[in-house]
């Protein structure tokens, strides 16, 4: 299924209101007087799935020659061709990347030769930001055909994650605070502020990478990258007042 086909908007999944809830009351002695001070920790969680719209994928050259300079030659040549193939595509020269340069030689592992260099290994890096997602199996295809004959990998991202995230914890916030409200009417006690809260977050998409490269081989035209799931969690613990 294709990415336009997929539902717009997205959907938060928060935990039942009734769920986990830990209470620990904590006793505190001052001089001869003692008074009891009681909290309460809950957990909020929010999760929604959301489509990507940037794919950042990494292709390799790498070549073996008998010298170095002919290696580095040649390696230049191949990484020039396949950024001139990878904007004919239609990808901005500022949404490619060359890095991780490197030759170094190539040993003999033939018995009493192993000390004796046989050749060059020369090999680049390069990334690409892509923001049409329908023609990745397609740029990775030209771009092997121009000289790229390594796929290191292919992911997949949001530009406005944060925004997000920010919806996600105010609605975690939301339900630890209601299961708060629950535990404190249930004990019989008021509510009070909150001592301490700690936020945790974590998005994950699903690793099409392996699909993108066999589409590739196969001359498929697009390929569905499919959803990232963003979820956040907060710990809160508040303070109990007796009525």
């Amino acid at each position: 299924m294709s990415i336009a086909q997929k539902k717009k908007g997205f959907f938060i999944i928060c935990s039942g209101l009734f769920g986990l809830v830990i209470w620990s009351f904590i006793a505190v002695a001052a001089g001869a007087q003692s008074a009891s001070s009681h909290s309460i920790q809950v957990y909020g969680q929010a999760a929604m799935y959301v489509e990507p719209d940037v794919a950042n994928l990494s292709l390799g050259i790498e070549i073996q020659t008998d010298t170095a300079s002919n290696a580095q030659e040649q390696l230049g040549y191949q990484a020039s061709m396949v950024l001139d193939a990878l904007s004919q595509a239609g990808i901005q020269r500022l949404k490619m990347k060359t890095s991780s340069y490197r030759i170094s030689p190539v040993y003999s592992t033939e018995k009493d030769r192993e000390n004796v260099i046989k050749g060059y290994r020369a090999e680049t890096s390069i990334s690409v930001e892509i923001s049409d997602l329908e023609s990745v199996a397609m740029i990775i295809d030209k771009a092997i055909a121009a000289g790229a004959n390594v796929v290191r990998s292919v992911s997949y991202d949001r530009r406005d994650l944060e925004a997000f995230k920010a919806q996600l914890i105010k609605s975690a916030c939301l339900e630890a605070g209601s299961k708060a409200e629950v535990g404190a009417s249930a004990l019989g006690l008021r509510l009070g502020a909150p001592i301490r809260v700690s936020i945790q977050d974590r998005f994950s998409a699903l690793d099409t990478g392996n699909m993108v490269m066999k589409a590739a081989a196969f001359g498929s035209e697009s390929i569905s990258p499919g959803e990232i799931e963003i979820s956040v969690t907060v710990s809160a613990e508040f303070e109990l007042i007796l009525e």
